[in-house]
């Protein structure tokens, strides 16, 4: 080991949004049209095995911890 090796401390990376399932599909066209009739954070993601499935999700901002 060199004598200028320098130890950093990171901190972890917080979650910022908390993600709720809301409807599952069989096809993306269905729940892509589910997410455009909701509103705020919304997304759709591949699930099930294989990801032969559609999950809508909606999200909930986490408040940020003041950092002193």
């Amino acid at each position: 080991m060199s004598d200028n090796t320098m130890i950093t401390s990171k901190k972890p990376n917080p979650q910022k949004v908390k993600w709720k399932n809301v409807a599952y599909y069989n096809s993306f066209q269905e729940a892509d049209t589910h997410r455009n009739n909701l509103e705020g954070l919304t997304k759709v993601r591949r699930c099930g095995p294989d990801g032969v499935k559609f999950v809508v999700k909606v999200g909930t901002p986490l408040k940020e911890p003041k950092d002193e």
